[in-house]
């Protein structure tokens, strides 16, 4: 009798695996719609800095943070659409000029496209129009991205710590407004956020590293003004200066890579 039922066992077990096989060949795997899923996932509202152009078969908008171009879509409200055109016609003297913009919006990958809109990487939706690159200093997500600053002042006083073992203070910015933050003794991480003209981290994630007194100075200091809203401004030259109530604290443009 048990042999009869261990049989039964091997058989329906052969027999599952094989559906599996059959079934896994015409439809992808659990893991791979769910990293499709991730892939092909629309993206957060955020806002972007680049060339706008607009004419009879041209609606496209294309942001400096990358080399695509997205197709404005019909969800972007009428008034956003209608200030666009208008930026155009009071400043681009050509048919199809590009103009540069600040937007928000969103980015669609996933959605179907047809004519020219399929033409083109995908599609926004721009829920507001901020205003033109050149009336407008505010600081966007593409400013920071991939981009590293080492501290120069602090409330206008020359900062004295050295590079000592690759410890100099910077932030680090990488995708998705990750930064790395390096206080001159411990190393911290987090989630950057942009709200208008304030920058936070409302978390941070340390090291444990001992630190001698100035150091710990230092560091509580910068930790105090990070996980607090600053304002945020980026000169010509790109430093970067955040600054509250009791602290400015500036940094200067310094890449990994130039």
């Amino acid at each position: 009798m048990w042999k009869i039922t261990l049989l039964a066992i091997v058989v329906g077990s052969l027999i599952a695996a094989d559906t599996f096989a059959d079934s896994s060949a015409d439809e992808p795997s659990l893991a791979l719609w769910s990293a499709y899923g991730v892939a092909g996932a629309e993206e957060d509202t955020a806002r972007y800095r680049g060339d706008y152009t607009y004419g009879h078969e041209v609606n496209v908008f294309c942001p400096d943070i990358n080399s695509q171009c997205y197709w404005l879509s019909g969800d972007t409200p009428a008034d956003v659409h209608d200030s666009l055109q208008q930026l155009i016609s009071e400043n681009s003297a050509t048919p199809y000029a590009s103009f540069c913009v600040l937007v928000e919006g969103i980015v669609d990958r996933r959605s179907p496209r047809s004519g020219f809109a399929a033409d083109y990487d995908g599609l926004i939706v721009i829920s507001r129009l901020i205003g033109t690159c050149a009336e407008s200093t505010l600081v966007i997500e593409s400013d920071l991205q991939h981009h590293r600053w080492v501290l120069d002042s602090i409330d206008g006083e020359t900062s004295s710590v050295g590079d000592k073992d690759g410890m100099i203070p910077d932030l680090d910015f990488g995708e998705k407004m990750h930064v790395t933050v390096n206080t001159g003794c411990n190393r911290f991480s987090g989630q950057a956020e942009l709200r208008g003209e304030y920058f936070q981290i409302p978390a941070l994630a340390s090291t444990r590293r001992l630190c001698s007194p100035p150091e710990n100075d230092l560091e509580r200091r910068l930790q105090t003004v990070l996980t607090s809203k600053s304002l945020i401004s980026l000169d010509e030259e790109r430093n970067l200066t955040l600054s509250t109530d009791d602290t400015v604290l500036r940094y200067r443009l310094r890449d990994w890579v130039k």
